[in-house]
């Protein structure tokens, strides 16, 4: 897996040619990796891609253990990058195969090599500081067919665990399949097949190098986009996709006692790109550079002059950058879903994958001109097949709709899977919620609680409930975890969903819990304005709201009740109680009390 030649032979006899003066010197890899740093000192952004190819056997050992059952996290500043093996956060990572890409990427000086490789970059600029001035270069071959990432998408410092001072970026996501890095010189032309000696034929017999080399070419042939897994020699991490760590409490804040019912859940919004470079350089030719030294390069993401002005050098992903831009209104732009679209469309025409998602949202939503809901499942079918997890949940829900396709609910559950392998926290959501009910596929509690356990860790306060309701109940297939599901149904209170407020503040009230949290729970729910969090509020704490019980519901509640859930009896006894029904609600509550429901025992006594 990893190639390092001792020495390399020298060329032959005669004085040195035009083409020797810029070659490198000699290198050993383990004289590179020294810690001698110069130049300057450029802070990373809160996000940042790094290549990841200069690392050591054992490090990137260390990287792929840790990601097998938990987020990574590290600490990276302009003074260097290191893997905090004992910190992680919890959570999983899932696979999402694309078309195989080769890319070849030339780091030409100090600076690029330094800002691309922050691990080891500043000591092996230092050693080939010289040689890079005479015209040696670092040059990486890329092999991609794949990404893996969480569905994470913001993570506070109290949501670490482990030992995890000097923690500022989270690993979000990798791309991974096979790479060689070695130093060359400016004066070679070379492709990636070269570098990993598949077609040497216009490789120069008296090249000196050093290379470093993970994954094989013939494994990662193999690779297909629908693939499962990546092939087993085709695993390398070759880039890291980082994000910025909040600081400590800055979770999203508690709803206060004036806030108002949530509004209605809003059509998903489109994508927008982050940084992905040092303070001071861009993204251009997959490699952090000076925006001097670059054509055409990434635009900051807030910035809609620059984003509009390298479209018009033909960089794609600014032009998907500017029209997420005018669709939303943003970084000097004024709202324009039309423009917006037909940027969209020049990001998508050149192969940027998140305007192929982007366009299609606005087709299928008519924003900025006609539906088309047809034109749109185009768009996400070919960002999904590039590892775009959007594209692949925005196809999975045309399936289950059957806007724009064929309703198809087993083609939406493998394209939502798709997304939420893919890093999407919606997708996540949707096809845990099918699987639990059986819907386009056999139903699967164990993989369904997965799914809903991703989709929580990336925000969605609803899945959140439906994860904290399993553990309520327990089953053969979910042990019962009464503390798990307190912490699951606070998370999706924060979040801003009722039910999960009204199911905190009913564990609040059993064992271990804290009367002043049940209080507050049922009265963040009551403002949200759910029935049986109103109901618990007026019995227990003296709420003056009336509770009308409304039939459907009640119904439902007693014949789940019926059927066995405690729960149901306990929340159907309350309602009941709370609209002065006594005599009605006294056999669900004595029922659920027996079994140890803490609701129906604490309106009981009342």
């Amino acid at each position: 897996m990893l190639s390092l030649p001792a020495g390399l032979a020298l060329a032959s006899c005669g004085g040195a040619t035009p083409g020797e003066q810029v070659r490198p010197k000699d290198q050993t890899f383990a004289g590179a990796m020294g810690e001698a740093s110069s130049g300057p000192c450029r802070e990373p952004e809160s996000g940042a891609e790094p290549l990841v190819v200069d690392w050591k056997p054992e490090q990137r050992g260390d990287l792929e253990v840790l990601m097998k059952d938990s987020v990574a996290v590290v600490a990276y500043s302009c003074q260097g990058f290191k893997l905090l093996k004992d910190c992680k956060v919890d959570g999983k990572y899932g696979f999402l195969g694309m078309t195989k890409k080769e890319q070849l990427v030339r780091l030409n000086n100090a600076d690029e090599v330094k800002a691309n490789l922050p691990l080891a970059g500043a000591g092996i600029a230092a050693n080939l500081g010289a040689e890079m001035q005479r015209g040696a270069t670092l040059d990486v071959a890329l092999v991609m067919i794949g990404k893996v990432k969480t569905t994470w998408g913001n993570v506070a410092a109290d949501e670490l665990v482990g030992e995890c001072d000097g923690a500022t970026h989270f690993v979000k996501g990798a791309t991974v399949g096979a790479f060689v890095m070695e130093t060359g010189a400016r004066g070679e032309a070379k492709t990636a097949a070269q570098l990993f000696g598949a077609g040497g034929s216009g490789a120069s017999s008296s090249t000196k190098s050093v290379r470093n080399q993970d994954g094989d070419l013939a494994d990662c042939a193999k690779a297909q986009p629908d693939s499962a897994k990546a092939p087993a020699q085709c695993q390398a991490i070759v880039r890291l996709e980082l994000k910025g760590i909040r600081p400590k409490g800055a979770k999203d804040a508690a709803p206060t006692e004036k806030a108002a019912p949530p509004p209605e859940a809003k059509v998903a919004d489109v994508a927008t790109p982050e940084a992905a470079c040092p303070k001071g350089l861009v993204l251009a030719e997959g490699k952090c550079t000076d925006p001097s030294a670059a054509p055409a390069f990434l635009c900051k993401p807030g910035d809609a002059k620059e984003c509009l002005a390298q479209c018009d050098k033909g960089h794609a992903g600014s032009c998907g950058a500017a029209g997420a831009l005018f669709a939303s209104g943003g970084g000097g732009a004024s709202k324009d879903e039309a423009k917006a679209r037909e940027l969209l469309g020049k990001g998508c025409d050149g192969d940027d994958v998140k305007s192929c998602s982007n366009l299609g949202l606005l087709l299928v939503n008519a924003r900025g001109g006609a539906k088309d809901a047809a034109g749109a499942v185009k768009r996400f079918e070919k960002a999904c097949g590039e590892a775009d997890a959007l594209g692949c949940g925005l196809l999975g829900s045309a399936y289950e709709s059957g806007d724009g396709v064929s309703k198809d609910e087993k083609q939406a559950v493998t394209y939502l899977q798709k997304g939420c392998e893919g890093g999407h926290e919606a997708s996540c959501g949707v096809v845990g919620k099918m699987l639990l009910e059986g819907r386009g596929a056999t139903k699967d509690v164990a993989k369904a609680t997965d799914f809903l356990k991703r989709a929580c860790d990336g925000g969605q306060a609803r899945s959140c409930v439906e994860l904290g309701e399993l553990y309520d109940g327990g089953s053969k297939d979910v042990p019962k975890n009464a503390v798990a599901a307190k912490l699951l149904y606070q998370r999706a209170c924060f979040g801003g969903v009722a039910r999960g407020c009204t199911g905190q503040g009913r564990l609040e009230l059993g064992q271990g819990g804290n009367q002043d949290a049940a209080k507050r729970a049922f009265d963040m729910a009551c403002m949200r304005l759910d029935d049986l969090g109103c109901a618990a509020q007026k019995v227990l704490f003296g709420g003056t709201r009336n509770v009308i019980p409304k039939v459907p519901e009640l119904m439902a509640m007693q014949k789940a009740c019926t059927a066995g859930s405690m729960r149901d009896c306990a929340a159907a006894g309350t309602l009941q109680a709370a609209a002065g029904q006594k005599a009605l609600a006294t056999p669900s509550l004595d029922r659920a009390c027996a079994a140890g429901d803490p609701l129906a025992c604490a309106v009981k006594k009342k």
